[in-house]
């Protein structure tokens, strides 16, 4: 019997007439991983508690016409453009390009139509230790007002040993700009289990950026040392969230940059954790990528069904999103996202799953 298993299954049609699969990756521990191919969304993330009792721990839709209606990109791949881009204009070399715009004064996420609201092409791989779900996308030149065909792939492995891996590439046939990251909403005490001020936060992080009122970083490099945003040591994200930090103010919670450490660019050594101590989860991210957000889903308004019936609130999860828009030496955003015909972006995450 293999360690890890993958099935595939309806999930419903979009309003294009278009049919989303659902594919369940699945190990020896009981770890389930559900994703569509809408979006490359993670829908589900069943793991165990310290208790062995097993509960859904991130946000999300009984299908995928509820996805194709979601305006809090649950689970989904974000780009060609994480982030917000400030009136949607961009320059590369002497060419100004204008986006599309879907948030107010800027593009947010990659308009849209972005990666979050395509059906990608999928493939099952199955190995005996490690089971994969290959997604890939072509993004033609001129979407949402990007220059260049790009191609996109992204990779979700499940391993026997409680790990999910996520790789990205991107190639281009023009030079263009690119920012992925995964946007999973965890609460690790379950998806409908209320609000995550009891979650336990380390970032491996010396510096953040601060942002204007406007939600754009200043420019400015801050040490996170004395402030809200430090999480070089353990701490409750309840702690200073309802505080009179006038960072915490403007994002109505954390939504900031954190600029990792060089030596937590390497995957051998963690860039963020979370812990649930109720339950004992944790989950451990180890990325490649320069620049990491954490975001409390502060602008979650219980607009939104989610799924067994639970109306998503305001901090009821948080997301950890690494990419590659700022590092320590560079802070424009827009110079560290250029994809090139010759060469090609890759990028890997690894999120550990396990009991404390």
């Amino acid at each position: 019997m293999n360690a890890c298993n993958i099935t595939q299954q309806s999930f419903g049609q979009l309003s294009s007439g278009e049919n989303a699969q659902l594919f369940s990756l699945t190990n020896q521990q009981g770890t389930c991983l559900k994703i569509t191919n809408y979006g490359g969304i993670i829908s589900s993330i069943i793991t165990k508690d310290k208790q062995g009792h097993f509960s859904d721990i991130v946000l999300g839709y009984e299908n995928v016409a509820q996805y194709e209606q979601d305006t809090y990109y649950l689970g989904a791949i974000i780009g060609r453009y994480a982030g917000r881009i400030d009136q949607g204009k961009f320059t590369i070399a002497d060419d100004e390009y204008q986006l599309s715009l879907n948030a107010p004064d800027s593009q947010l996420h990659g308009g849209k139509h972005a990666l979050n609201k395509q059906l990608w092409q999928a493939n099952s791989i199955q190995k005996n230790e490690k089971v994969s779900l290959e997604l890939t996308h072509i993004s033609l030149d001129g979407t949402e007002g990007f220059p260049g065909n790009v191609t996109f792939k992204v990779i979700y492995s499940l391993t026997a040993k409680n790990e999910l891996l996520v790789e990205y590439f991107a190639s281009t046939d023009k030079t263009t700009i690119v920012n992925l990251t995964q946007h999973s909403y965890f609460n690790l005490a379950g998806h409908n289990s209320g609000n995550i001020l009891d979650h336990q936060v380390t970032i491996n992080a010396d510096y953040f950026l601060p942002m204007n009122e406007r939600i754009y970083p200043t420019g400015e490099l801050r040490k996170v040392h004395d402030t809200p945003h430090d999480f070089t040591h353990t701490k409750t994200i309840g702690d200073d969230i309802d505080g009179s930090d006038p960072q915490i103010k403007i994002g109505l919670g954390y939504d900031n940059y954190w600029l990792i450490n060089d030596d937590a660019q390497t995957l051998e050594n963690f860039t963020a954790k979370i812990t649930e101590p109720n339950s004992g989860r944790s989950v451990t991210l180890y990325s490649d990528q320069p620049c990491l957000i954490l975001y409390t889903a502060n602008y979650i308004d219980g607009g939104h069904i989610g799924k067994e019936n639970c109306r998503y609130q305001r901090r009821d999860a948080l997301c950890i999103e690494p990419q590659r828009a700022y590092d320590i030496s560079n802070l424009t955003p827009i110079k560290g996202c250029i994809l090139t015909p010759e060469q090609p972006f890759y990028s890997k995450s690894i999120y550990v799953f396990s009991v404390d």
